[in-house]
């Protein structure tokens, strides 16, 4: 997979991850073991200077088109399904973990939405008023602030924590910082919360977790 996203090879891209799901691999195992590996070592060989820039870029859009022709086969959730919506927080250019967590949840039965990378934290809320979902992620893989992201997110929880069930996760979401935070739950991996969603859904009272001291 990060030879065919690394030389543009769509076909081959869609033929790995397509064929995967076809067999019958879940997304949540289609991303964690295949995608997401094959975009750290991308990102590190951009790092390190081994491939260009243009490469790397290409890969994610690569990476965005192939969860796209995925999408099409995973059926949308029907009837009254419980609503799931998140993106990634202002500062945030990531939109693959978004939209791979959509898709995720959607085979999962939700109605999931990516709304999108780069989001303020305050039009999160604003989605939580309008939408009125039982699941808001925030997928996390950069920030310029923590300080600033730490204060924007306590103040969105406050207005949301008796409402919606938060799931936060990503790489820039270190242990220091988590500690600092309260979250319905965090997911180092889409599994973890393919497993939280399951519950959720069972469950007519989200439980959550108190920030430590």
């Amino acid at each position: 997979m990060r030879e065919s996203l690394t030389q543009g090879n769509t076909e081959k891209c869609f033929e790995t991850v397509v064929g995967l799901y076809a067999r019958g691999h879940r997304v949540s195992e289609i991303c964690d073991l295949v995608i997401a590996p094959a975009c750290r070592e991308i990102g590190h060989q951009w790092e390190c200077g081994e491939i260009e820039v243009y490469q790397e870029r290409r890969a994610c859009e690569l990476c965005l088109q192939t969860l796209a022709e995925v999408s099409r086969l995973v059926p949308p959730a029907k009837g009254r399904a419980p609503i799931a919506i998140g993106g990634s927080p202002a500062g945030d250019p990531y939109g693959l973990p978004t939209r791979m967590v959509e898709l995720v949840l959607r085979e999962q039965g939700w109605r999931s939405q990516s709304l999108g990378s780069s989001l303020p934290l305050e039009t999160l809320l604003a989605a939580v008023n309008d939408l009125q979902p039982q699941l808001l992620w925030i997928s996390v893989s950069h920030l310029s602030s923590k300080e600033l992201f730490l204060a924007n997110y306590r103040a969105m929880f406050e207005q949301v924590k008796d409402r919606v069930a938060v799931v936060v996760g990503g790489q820039a979401l270190d242990e220091s910082l988590r500690r600092q935070m309260e979250y319905a739950a965090y997911c180092d991996n889409l599994q973890h919360l393919e497993n939280f969603a399951e519950i959720l859904k069972n469950s007519s009272r989200p439980r959550r977790r108190k920030a430590a001291r």
